[in-house]
């Protein structure tokens, strides 16, 4: 095993206790007063005509919106000749799914009237959030395509790393202004997403055209 081997294993088993006492914390304190605390606080800094760009952000987190979007990036990684893109867009469902095993497993309610303004409706449990695993994985694979294609015009690695850059940034934002989730919900998201998508990275930056080890 490759020192990079070891400090990967050392970053999984990190995250896989995060994770764990994460679950853990949320099982015993469905409604903390943390949660309550950053919810309030997002809420109250808000105006009334931030909610529909709010809602704007997360809208590809939207079934048939994310099923569309996956569809799209990778017929257009394939009609361009990059199979291998197409072919790591269409494992990222996989962390949805998986996600949605969590989400049952942890059975957390989201928040409610009389917690916060709900300003979305969403469904199932909260833990983790869903858009965020979805937007970490799906966008986060985008940037680093964008990031490691040099083949691709600058002008689309430029516009589309930045736009998935801004998307990962302020989904959490959204997810917690809208009332859908708690900032626990957010966190859990983050660490699940980026611990799905550092898998998939591992297998796609091997490509020696990419210049990668």
């Amino acid at each position: 095993m490759t020192p990079s081997d070891n400090r990967l294993l050392v970053l999984y088993a990190g995250l896989a206790a995060a994770v764990a006492g994460l679950i853990f914390f949320v099982h015993y304190h469905p409604i903390s007063s943390f949660d309550l605390y950053v919810t309030e606080e997002s809420q109250e800094l808000g105006m009334r005509h931030l909610t529909a760009a709010m809602r704007g952000i997360s809208i590809f987190g939207d079934s048939v919106v994310a099923s569309l979007s996956i569809i799209l990036a990778s017929t257009l990684f394939f009609v361009t000749h990059r199979r291998r893109e197409a072919g790591f867009v269409l494992a990222i469902p996989i962390a949805d799914l998986l996600n949605a095993l969590v989400k049952m497993l942890v059975n957390r309610p989201r928040p409610t009237s009389d917690d916060a303004e709900l300003l979305t409706k969403a469904g199932q449990s909260s833990f983790p959030s869903g858009h965020v695993v979805h937007y970490v994985v799906f966008f986060g694979f985008l940037l680093a395509v964008m990031s490691a294609d040099k083949k691709i015009p600058s002008f689309w690695r430029i516009v589309i790393g930045v736009f998935s850059a801004f998307l990962i940034l302020s989904i959490s934002i959204s997810r917690i202004y809208l009332g859908a989730h708690w900032a626990t919900d957010v966190i859990g998201g983050y660490l699940f997403g980026f611990a799905y998508l550092g898998l998939i990275l591992r297998f796609y930056l091997k490509d020696p055209e990419l210049g990668c080890p």
